[in-house]
Formats: C-alpha cells, structure tokens, sequence
C-alpha cells in the first residue's frame, strides 16, 4: 500500500533547518586577535613578555595595584559574542579584570580588557592565566599567560673571593676569585683561601648553613665560620682550606643556605678546585730561550737545534739550557748524540748531573762536519723525570762550506781541489795564479750547483818552483 505524505508539513521543516544554516555560517566568519602594547598575542603564549604588556615587571611594596590594558578585536564582518572569561593557572588571586569588555563586538570592532595586578602579602614571582571563550571559529578558547614579580624588602647575598664577585651556580673555576686553588704536592703544606659574604639587601640575612659537598670533600675543609647574621650593607667571612693527600683534580661544591628570598640564592652555590700531586722532577730543555718540546723531530734555527753551515772539520757550538722545573731534585744519567751522523756531534760532561729544583745547566753540543751536506742526529737525555724518562730531540747541521782542500803537481800541471758550497745554489769558482801573492791572474773558472767536491787542471803550470793559487766564488 502506498502512503502519501503532505507537502506542507515538509516544507515547514525546512525553515529551521535554512536558519540554522544561516547561523552556522555566520559564526564560521568571526574572528578574534588579542594585542598588548600594540602587539599581537598569540593564543596558548605562555611566556609573559613585557614587549606586549603580559609580563607586569618587578613591583615594589609601595607601588600599589598595576594595570595593564588590552585590545581585543573582531577581524571579522559578523559580531563576535564573548561568552565568557575567566583567570586560572598558579596565582589566579593575584590578577583581577577590572574593566571588562562588552558581550558582543560588532564587525571590525574592538574592545578593551584591563587586568590588575594585586600584590600579594608575600614577595615572589605570580603568574595566571586570562581564558576568553567566544563565538569565533577560529581561537574560540584563547588564553594567554600573564605574569608579575612582587619584590619585598629583603637580604640579597653576595659571594665574593679575592674581591670578585662568585655568581650563584658558577662550575668554572677561576685563579682570579680564588675558586681555583691550584696545584698543591701531596708534602705541601695546606694552602687556604678566603671569601666574603656581603649583604645587599634592606633586610638582615641571616646565614644558617655552610658545606662543602662531593666526592672529594675530604680533600677541602672549612677552616674558619661566616657570621650567622648580617645586617643591611654588612660583610663577613669564611676560609677554605685544601690539603690534597691523593693525586689528581679534586673538585667540590660549596653550598651556602641563607634567608635570601630569591629561589635561586636560598642556597647559594659554586664549585672549587684543586690538583694534588706527588713531588717529582721535570725537565725542561730551551735553546736560544726558546721551549723545545720532546720527541721534537723539526730542526729549527730559532731553537738553536739547526746548526749553522760550517766548514769541513771546523767546530761549530750551540749551548742549550736544561731547567729542572719540578720539585724535587732531577738527575740526567746520561746525554748522548745518536743517529746518521751523531759522531759529529759531540758533548763533554760528566756524569750524573744533579739539579735542585728551578736549577738550570748548560748543555753544549759541538759539531765538526766530516762531509758535505746535511748531517742529522739525536740528541737524547736520560733522567729520573717520571713523565719523560727519556728527552730525544733532532738535530741537524750543515757541512762543508766552500773551501780549498789542496794542491797538488801532476807532470807539468797542477791540480787544485775545493768544496763548493754546501747549500744548493747557482755558483761560479774562479781559480787565479799569482808568483809573488800581490798579483793575480785568472786561469779558469768552474760552475756548480753545490753540494760537491771539484778539480781544476791548471796546464803548464808546473814548472815554476814556487807558485800560489786561490779559489774565488760568487753566487749567480
């Protein structure tokens, strides 16, 4: 069976339906923006700031309520209704609205919101949250953090060493405000520090605790107690003391608990250290008062440990210094010269060599080259210096300046003998022959690159009983 349903009745419901419609769109088009201070607010920003006027600042006892004012905007055509809003979050007691807006905004309208700030009875920082739920489709729910600190009569502490200010927290060590107390030998006597503790504030601070905490606290002690109470502007003190009885870096962290208000400063806290170590010698070796490094495989002529040129056979001297720069005597064993050439190089001591310490002795070191060219060696020194048994050094030399080695008579001719310069080069020997050594007369010359021994043939020259030659160079 067929059932026919009236028309009208259909058409009638159609009615709310096209309203509701015409609601939903309306509300899909509103839209909020909050500023502060002329700048926009973000929704959920939960860090006050007080470049937008959500952070009130530091407020004194005798400031009274603080007001901040902000705009709330309706970008859209169509009125934005303010449902409701509300304070929540940690201090909601603190801040108040004294000035709410109106429920509707109407399309590309504003309106004002002013939050105060009413100062609680104890001093601290106060935060909260506005929460403004309206009919915008976009950030219907907005909140935004607001924040106040309400500053109280009160002590600040102040921690100095040396008369340089220690921050709360400091973990770096410094030799300047006495939080580094250096490097101390187990045999050393105890080395003792001492700091001061001012009062900033308007009120007294009272001082309730002083340790030292940590794995090495037993390396530090308190040797002298601060003062309990300090009034406005008052200062009084404590010493540290360190007396390491094992080796290595011992570090620690002083805590000082006071009436300071401030969170961060109830206890106050910054870390010391200091190194033990046994007593030991160190040697040091400088040439020309410069530090010279061991296992130092580079010669230099800075360091004294690059030898200048020198003639075949002929000495060249370098004097180096040995520093004993520990704490207790050093002895050198022994000091040799090894390597390719190390016969070339020589010393003449005797040994052991005892030195006290920041005693110093002078090494000399003489070399005779034998050869031409670069003649290398170690220089090796033995001691009881724990860390560097053995101290090797390179050294390098260069042999054989340009020099005349002989004459000789070979049937009628004579054959002069001569070095060239050892560094290589572009180099012109003239030979020239004089009967009397007032005048002379070339005979020849040679070219050479260097770095070699050469003849020169002087023809027909043997005849005479008595005769001189000389080698001249230049270099091109």
């Amino acid at each position: 069976m067929l059932i026919l349903q009236p028309l009208f009745p259909l058409q009638r419901s159609l009615v709310p339906v096209a309203l509701a419609l015409l609601m939903i769109t309306s509300a899909a088009g509103q839209l909020i923006q909050v500023s502060g201070n002329g700048r926009t607010i973000s929704n959920g920003d939960t860090t006050p700031s007080s470049r937008d006027h959500t952070d009130f600042g530091q407020i004194g006892a005798a400031s009274g309520p603080v007001d901040r004012n902000f705009l709330i905007r309706n970008l859209s055509q169509v009125p934005l209704q303010i449902l409701f809003f509300q304070r929540i979050g940690t201090h909601p007691g603190n801040f108040t609205i004294i000035d709410p807006p109106e429920p509707i905004i109407p399309g590309n309208g504003e309106a004002s919101l002013t939050v105060r700030f009413l100062p609680p009875a104890t001093g601290g920082l106060r935060s909260a949250t506005i929460r403004l739920v309206t009919t915008s489709s976009i950030d219907s729910d907005f909140q935004f953090d607001v924040a106040a600190e309400f500053i109280l009569p009160a002590p600040n502490i102040i921690v100095l060493g040396n008369n340089v200010v220690i921050p709360d927290g400091a973990s770096s060590p410094l030799e300047s405000n006495n939080t580094d107390f250096g490097t101390l030998t187990l045999e050393d006597p105890p080395r003792t520090r001492t700091f001061s503790i001012q009062n900033d504030g308007e009120q007294t601070l009272r001082v309730s605790g002083l340790s030292v905490t940590g794995i090495n606290s037993d390396q530090f002690a308190i040797s002298r107690q601060p003062a309990t109470f300090l009034p406005p502007g008052g200062e009084t003190s404590f010493e540290i003391r360190f007396h390491p009885d094992r080796e290595g870096a011992h570090r620690v962290t002083i805590l000082i608990n006071s009436n300071d208000p401030s969170p961060s400063k109830r206890t106050y806290s910054f870390t010391l250290r200091g190194t033990g170590v046994s007593q030991q010698p160190e040697i040091t070796l400088t040439g020309n008062g410069i530090e010279i490094s061991p296992g130092d495989d580079s010669p230099q002529p800075d360091n004294h440990t690059q030898f200048p040129e020198a003639d075949l056979q002929t000495l060249s001297t370098r004097v180096f210094t040995i520093q004993n720069t520990g704490n207790t005597t050093l002895t050198i064993s022994n000091i040799e010269v090894l390597g390719p050439h190390g016969t070339e190089f020589s010393i003449s001591i005797a040994f052991p060599i005892q030195l006290d310490p920041a005693e110093t002795f002078p090494l000399q070191i003489n070399f005779r080259p034998a050869e031409q060219g670069v003649r290398i060696a170690d220089l090796k020194i033995t001691s009881d210096d724990p860390v560097v048994p053995i101290f090797e050094v390179a050294l390098e030399g260069l042999g054989g300046r340009f020099k005349l080695l002989g004459i000789e008579r070979a049937a009628e001719d004579i054959i002069i003998t001569f070095s060239t310069r050892a560094a290589p080069g572009a180099y012109i020997y003239r030979i020239l022959y004089s009967s009397d050594l007032e005048t002379w007369s070339p005979v020849g010359s040679v070219f050479s690159n260097g770095r070699e021994t050469l003849q020169f043939r002087h023809r027909g020259s043997g005849n005479p009983q008595k005769g001189f030659w000389k080698v001249e160079e230049d270099s091109l």
